[in-house]
C-alpha cells in the first residue's frame, strides 16, 4: 500500500480519470478545500472507492480526477466522516 502524501495536482497526474479514496486529508485552514493526502485506493470504478470508504474509520475524502464535462465525472465530495465510527 503507498503511504505518500500527495498534492491534489500530483493525485491528478498520477491517476487521471480515476476515483481516489484518500486519507489523512489536509484542507487549507477553516476550509474543506482538499490540498493533500495519501490515496488509499484508486480506481476507475466509482463502486471500489465507495466500497473501501464503507470499510474505513477516521477522515477522508473521495475525489474524482478527470475532466469536470466528463461523462463518468461525478459530483467531488471534498471531505467527509463515515458513518460507521463504532
Amino acid at each position: 500500500m503507498c503511504v505518500e502524501r500527495l498534492t491534489i495536482a500530483e493525485m491528478e497526474r498520477k491517476y487521471p480519470n480515476e476515483w481516489l479514496f484518500i486519507i489523512e486529508p489536509k484542507t487549507r485552514e477553516n476550509t474543506t478545500h482538499l490540498v493533500s493526502g495519501i490515496v488509499q485506493v484508486h480506481s476507475k470504478s466509482r463502486n471500489d472507492v465507495y466500497e473501501a470508504s464503507r470499510k474505513f474509520k477516521g477522515d477522508a475524502a473521495i475525489r474524482w480526477t478527470g475532466d469536470d464535462t466528463s461523462q463518468e465525472q461525478r459530483p467531488k465530495m471534498p471531505l467527509y466522516r463515515p458513518r460507521n465510527l463504532n
